[in-house]
């Protein structure tokens, strides 16, 4: 009865009851952690419900990055294990640059990018950024070489080195875009002011972040306006988060914010797209730790009654309303939410 009152009277207080109970009794238990090698470094990962390769990992340097910009350790430990320390070169999950790639893809991604760029700012762990940062300098593909020596590189950097598909001249996957060059600059200059990061050396790396510089905003209110509904979407709040970390409150964001919840359709080129008022996350982004927030959180992840159907793959955030994904919930997607809706 108590309990009934005090949800009659303060929905808050029910709801924060009721988030702490799901959190501690449902989603994080059974949460799917992947062993990177047999009794090797365990880390967060959606579960392929395979017993010969049981992590669906292909994925986890972005969503283990947001998990780390939320406070779980085992995201920040994701990300961090990811890297190989000796190249430099970060991959897509602490598997993946143990074993090899068998989840499709490039070996990296500029989705993956981001979610390193979360950890690097949550934990300013200059080492590893100087690191990859040398790598991505060192890897600019080479344009004119003679004699073994490369006397001119592309302007463009790249984030891995994957062989370019059947009919390409170059593996697009890997390429650094302009927006992309845009939130890493912002992200190498914050670490460079707040962390006490050294300068990059000269070259193509250095001048093409420099080149975009300043325009990280533009980009992710372009990206809402005209981004299909969907995981291209969940990368544009993705951006969001990123430069809130940074402590940028341009306009553009609190407008990229609203875009994505929006439910009224709007033209972009050559085709129409809408926001999802539904996406907890997008929610989040646009309103704060809102009671509707949080019912939206309640309503769309498990709950003792109501458990996801396996296979448990899904990260619900970065799919359309349409796809129901929560029926699918890796839990991590709700752990997620939790520690966006009450930081510890």
């Amino acid at each position: 009865m108590l309990a009934f009152a005090l949800g009659g009277f303060f929905p808050d207080l029910a709801a924060a009851d009721e988030l702490d109970d799901r959190y501690t009794g449902l989603w994080r238990p059974n949460a799917f952690l992947c062993e990177a090698t047999p009794g090797g470094v365990r880390f967060p990962s959606r579960p392929t419900g395979e017993a010969a390769q049981p992590c669906d990992d292909g994925d986890m340097t972005l969503f283990n990055g947001l998990l780390c910009a939320v406070g779980e350790p085992l995201g920040c430990l994701g990300v961090k294990e990811a890297l190989d320390r000796n190249s430099g070169q970060w991959y897509r999950s602490p598997r993946i640059r143990l074993n090899g790639n068998d989840r499709g893809g490039a070996s990296f991604s500029p989705d993956m990018a981001m979610g390193v760029q979360l950890y690097l700012l949550k934990t300013k762990d200059i080492d590893s950024a100087l690191r990859w940062l040398m790598w991505l300098h060192d890897h600019v593909p080479c344009w004119v070489e003679l004699g073994g020596a490369c006397l001119v590189r592309a302007p463009v950097p790249r984030f891995c080195t994957d062989p370019p598909k059947p009919g390409d001249k170059q593996n697009f996957e890997c390429t650094v875009r302009p927006g992309d060059a845009a939130a890493l600059s912002a992200t190498v200059s914050w670490l460079q002011e707040k962390a006490g990061m050294q300068p990059l050396p000269s070259g193509s790396l250095r001048a093409y972040l420099g080149s975009w510089s300043g325009k990280t905003a533009g980009f992710v209110k372009l990206g809402a306006e005209c981004n299909r509904v969907g995981f291209s979407q969940h990368l544009v709040a993705v951006g969001i988060l990123l430069e809130r970390m940074m402590g940028s409150t341009h306009p553009d964001l609190e407008v990229a914010a609203k875009l994505l919840v929006s439910g009224e359709e709007r033209s972009c080129a050559t085709f129409k797209t809408m926001g999802d008022p539904n996406n907890a996350f997008f929610r989040w982004l646009a309103e704060g730790s809102t009671q509707a927030v949080k019912d939206q959180v309640l309503a769309r992840c498990p709950a003792p009654d109501r458990l996801p159907t396996p296979p448990l793959h899904q990260w619900q955030w970065e799919r359309e309303d349409a796809d129901k994904a929560w029926e699918h919930s890796s839990y991590w997607d709700c752990v997620f939410m939790y520690r966006l809706l009450k930081p510890s």
